[in-house]
């Protein structure tokens, strides 16, 4: 089967789209050759795969389209990837800072791919989430999900957002708000509640530090976030490297980690430097997988991404 590359991918992965395509497909299906294919100014990425893999195929990050080869013809497939919701749901709310989708949706599949065969609705923390699209994508996939963010206009505008589709499509939703603990002036613990067709999140503003204060008596199958780049966020001990701060989030998002459970992380190469970011969760009980996909998005910035399971 030809597998069409979606050209918004390069708009993820640039152009390093091939190499991240690659190491997505054997992440989830195992370890193959893959063959490269131009024809005109389309991409594809050859692969032997059974046809009732098919609707998977399309869950990866970087397919369009798959397509059947029969001598020198492509035969496109009537096959759909059965997302729960509409695509805009992800896809439809832009604002600045926002995580690339089709990297997001990347991270969560490699996350799904290294979970034990037979996980039964798994269910995903973002402990940064910023505007929630890990959280979007759970939904899609129908898993339930919470996330916990710091800036206190992440949930206004997420529930804008929210108010904005539900209204386009008409669609029966229930929506909720509250604290948790007291309320208070600031927003801390403030939670925003959301559920349609049976599928639910929750966003927490609050530090990532204080994730099992936050989220208490339950435990995830999957930790996923994008972490800051260090080139336009500060954190809080007014540094560009995230290595401190994550180093006092370990202990609690480890508490909230399932036995088989799996963390997916993708960060700037440049800053924390991989091997200190192994360090760091190593020094903790946590083990650091095989997987790597990094790719240049700037001067400053080649994005990766990095597993890592209970020792």
């Amino acid at each position: 089967f030809a597998l069409l590359i979606n050209p918004q991918a390069n708009g993820a992965y640039f152009k390093d789209t091939l190499l991240v395509a690659s190491a997505e497909f054997q992440a989830v299906f195992g370890e193959q050759t893959l063959e490269h294919r131009v024809i005109g100014n389309l991409q594809f990425l050859v692969a032997s795969l059974d046809e009732s893999l098919l609707t998977q195929v399309l869950r990866l990050s970087f397919v369009l389209g798959v397509f059947e080869i029969d001598g020198d013809q492509f035969i496109p497939i009537d096959v759909a990837s059965k997302y729960n919701l509409h695509e805009d749901f992800v896809f439809g709310s832009k604002y600045r800072g926002k995580t690339n989708e089709h990297l997001t949706q990347l991270l969560l599949n490699v996350g799904l791919s290294y979970l034990p065969k037979g996980t039964e609705q798994p269910t995903l923390l973002d402990p940064m989430c910023g505007r929630g699209t890990t959280m979007l994508w759970a939904m899609r996939y129908g898993l339930s999900a919470k996330g916990i963010e710091q800036d206190v206009k992440a949930i206004e505008d997420l529930r804008q957002g929210l108010k904005k589709w539900t209204k386009l499509h008409r669609q029966r939703h229930k929506m909720m708000e509250g604290f948790i603990g007291k309320a208070n002036k600031k927003g801390l613990g403030k939670f925003l509640e959301f559920t349609v067709e049976e599928q639910n999140f929750r966003i927490i503003n609050g530090d990532s530090r204080e994730a099992a204060t936050l989220i208490k008596s339950e435990k995830f199958d999957l930790i996923i976030s994008d972490l800051p780049y260090g080139v336009q966020h500060f954190t809080t001990d007014k540094t560009r490297n995230p290595i401190s701060v994550l180093a006092e989030c370990i202990a609690d998002w480890k508490k909230l980690l399932k036995k088989d459970g799996v963390i997916v992380l993708a960060f700037n190469s440049y800053i924390p430097k991989r091997t200190d970011l192994i360090e760091c969760f190593e020094n903790n009980g946590l083990i650091a997988q095989s997987f790597t996909a990094p790719h240049r998005m700037s001067e400053s910035i080649v994005r990766d991404i990095i597993v890592f399971k209970h020792a």
